[in-house]
């Protein structure tokens, strides 16, 4: 998570949505001019022009974390920072979210069939939920969502919309090669298991208009 009070903007880190790349690209704004340098992990930092949450491991013991909730982040800055900086997270479909989370934290068995695997996963309870994110309550809590499936363009609006320099080309591209992208998502997915996505993430479906990728 990210707070600026440089450029006056507040930054949700969801999960499974290219999160630490986009909050790298943004962090440098939450520091004073210069002092920046790339780091895949990162401490804990608060200063007078920004708050940038801990990236590694053992995280739950940090203040501030990079994966804390609208509403912790809220508490935390009060209600005044919060309700006039620009606020903005990542979305991405459920149905490859999904996937990618399955991927990213499974302990591979070569021997069993991964879409069995997966599927199991997936009924047993696996889910990646982070709703928290970007709603308080019942309440949207977000200036602007982020889609996955259009990062660029997506960091692009921020970027106009906070008057910052938009370099796509710095972009870091972090943790991925999880998941080998030959088989199409549709395959992992049978009836049950689409049901079981349809009913835990019925909300981003209809909200964001996600479904299940042709291919």
């Amino acid at each position: 998570m990210l707070i600026s009070h440089r450029k006056k903007f507040i930054y949700t880190k969801t999960s499974k949505t290219a999160g630490t790349s986009v909050e790298s690209y943004f962090e440098k704004f939450c520091m004073p001019e210069g002092e920046w340098e790339f780091s895949h992990g990162r401490e804990e930092y608060i200063s007078a022009t920004g708050i940038i949450g801990f990236r590694g491991t053992n995280a739950a013991s940090k203040e501030w974390r990079n994966h804390l909730s609208a509403a912790e982040i809220k508490n935390k800055i009060g209600a005044s920072i919060w309700d006039n900086y620009f606020k903005f997270c990542v979305v991405r479909n459920p149905f490859d979210k999904l996937l990618s989370g399955f991927f990213f934290n499974k302990e591979k068995n070569e021997d069993q069939d991964t879409i069995l695997q997966f599927r199991n996963w997936l009924k047993n309870g696996g889910r990646v939920m982070d709703r928290d994110r970007y709603v308080i309550g019942d309440n949207i809590c977000m200036d602007y969502f982020i889609k996955y499936e259009n990062l660029e363009e997506g960091i692009n609006h921020v970027c106009k919309k906070l008057e910052l320099p938009f370099e796509p080309s710095t972009i870091p591209k972090l943790k991925t090669g999880y998941r080998k992208k030959t088989i199409p998502i549709n395959k992992f997915y049978d009836e049950e298991s689409i049901q079981l996505v349809k009913s835990a993430y019925s909300f981003e479906l209809n909200y964001f208009n996600y479904s299940m990728p042709e291919n």
